[in-house]
């Protein structure tokens, strides 16, 4: 079949993922993505692909960022170009490395098919992984890591690598996922009017269907279909982590995990002869940030940037979203999910799976690489149903960065590579709400909340609050254990009470307490 394609349309060629369930004696971070590089290369079948490669891009692994605890372990001052030398790339090439975030795969796809729209690239690798199963495990032996290597030169930064959360919201233990997206859950819950108990039934039954996504992914982390009643249900091996949330509806990040995917012009790909079965196109790709901080948005149960990829990516690709028959949703928390279906109008009754590959909680978190692998697999599915279309959505810190891309084996329209959203992205920065109380006092009510639970113990409540005054506000609340568990159990959402402003952070004592 020869489709009459621009040749500088960039087309997917070439995917490949890896897992090594090792412990202290895994792979290091170079040797891991060069082995998932090379299996991609052999699946263009092309097998001097190497000498062809103008560019590289690698997605920044979650240990190399300013909060990782473990940075001083990650020596690797130029990643692209020291995957660049093990593969034998020997020219000069556009050395790129993503920025901080989940939705870092979708954004070095979408900037290197720019730069083949331009004829500044004619064929690109993009790789991406964690090996924190192997790192901890190290770290935990105490045996030396020795991965470092320091091949001159600095990568080009592909995304925005700033902090997701500000000093106010850091200092009020808003800095990890795992604490802030049950405070959209609960959010989420009151807008339904649930209780907690039926909000994690809900989120329970739906992630159950990832993990049967997961049970039949030979590369998932965790091949193993969990009940909803298994995902619900808190045991010692299924603790508490967010209130509501069990460890189940967790992310996992801890594996050993690595993909790449090769992308080049669609001239190129000609003259090399590859199959066209193998190739996969892009027919809409769209990036925007919600408002940055949590704080300052003023709804947590919505996602304007997600609503507006999307409508703007079923523009590019000229269909609807009733012709996607694949989605990968991206599904650290079950929050992402259920805002992502919300602005998406995606129902929960509908009969098409939300994830090609079993989700993060199942198949495998591996840090920002995850829609690596989604990517990947969408790959596989479309070449074997060729003509469909296949949706991947991807975000960033706390649904703050987004990513979604539309892939499929057919002609793509023609889409302007150099188009920007700066409009849009104004429209949604816009809303930011400018009654936020960093020093508030006085009585308010709670809007939304969690509960954080540490590998042993209940450690303190999370609030967003509303004063009379109607300002918005961050607090925490803190007692003993046998007080944090009685919050577990009572219902807090509109629940009234006293904020203080003391100097290491805003307290809020509910009046039921």
């Amino acid at each position: 079949m020869t489709l009459n394609i621009p040749g500088n349309t960039p087309v997917i060629v070439g995917v490949a993922d890896i897992i090594d369930r090792r412990k202290e004696d895994g792979p290091d971070p170079l040797s891991f993505l060069v082995n998932a590089s090379e299996l991609s290369f052999q699946d263009t079948g092309i097998s001097n692909l190497h000498s062809y490669i103008d560019a590289v891009g690698v997605v920044r692994f979650s240990v190399d960022f300013s909060t990782a605890t473990n940075q001083s372990n990650f020596g690797y001052s130029n990643f692209p170009r020291s995957l660049a030398k093990k593969l034998n790339i020997n020219k000069d090439i556009f050395e790129l490395y993503s920025g901080m975030g989940g939705n870092a795969p979708q954004v070095l796809i979408q900037e290197v098919s720019k730069r083949i729209y331009n004829n500044e690239v004619q064929c690109a690798l993009i790789s991406g992984g964690e090996v924190l199963q192997t790192m901890i495990s190290k770290l935990k032996a105490g045996k030396p890591l020795d991965w470092e290597d320091h091949p001159g030169g600095s990568p080009e930064i592909v995304g925005i690598n700033d902090e997701g959360f500000s000093s106010d919201e850091k200092k009020h233990f808003m800095d990890l996922p795992s604490n802030v997206y049950p405070i959209f859950a609960n959010a989420l819950r009151s807008e339904k009017s649930q209780s907690s108990k039926e909000h994690l039934k809900e989120c329970s039954e739906l992630f159950s269907k990832f993990s049967k996504v997961a049970e039949k992914n030979s590369n998932s982390w965790f091949p193993k279909y969990r009940s909803p009643e298994e995902i619900e249900k808190v045991t010692d091996s299924n603790r508490l982590v967010g209130f509501p949330y069990t460890k189940y509806l967790n992310s996992m990040i801890r594996v050993n995990m690595a993909s790449s995917m090769i992308i080049m012009s669609e001239k190129l790909s000609k003259e090399l002869n590859i199959s066209q079965k193998k190739k996969i196109y892009l027919h809409g790709s769209c990036i925007l940030n919600d408002i940055w901080n949590v704080s300052k948005r003023p709804k947590l149960i919505e996602s304007p940037a997600i609503k507006k990829c999307g409508e703007e990516v079923l523009s590019q690709a000229q269909v609807s979203m009733d012709s996607i028959s694949y989605f990968d949703i991206y599904s650290c928390f079950p929050s992402a999910v259920q805002i992502a279906m919300k602005e998406l109008s995606l129902n929960l009754d509908d009969n098409r799976p939300l994830t090609v590959t079993g989700g993060l909680p199942y198949f495998g978190g591996p840090g920002n690489a995850y829609t690596m692998f989604s990517s990947s697999e969408m790959v596989r599915k479309l070449r074997k149903n060729q003509n469909k279309y296949g949706m991947i959505t991807a975000n960033s810190w706390f649904l703050t960065k987004h990513a979604i891309n539309i892939f499929s084996s057919k002609a793509p329209p023609e889409i302007d590579w150099n188009q920007n959203f700066q409009k849009l992205q104004k429209e949604i920065d816009s809303r930011e709400i400018k009654n936020f109380n960093q020093t508030p006092n006085g009585l308010g009510k709670i809007t939304s909340y969690t509960i954080v639970q540490g590998r042993k113990n209940l450690e303190y409540g999370i609030v967003i609050g509303e004063l009379d005054d109607k300002s918005q506000f961050i607090a925490n609340i803190l007692g003993d254990q046998s007080l944090l568990k009685k919050m577990t159990e009572l219902e807090l959402l509109g629940t009234k009470g006293e904020v203080i402003c003391t100097s290491e952070r805003n307290i809020f004592k509910p009046e039921i307490l």
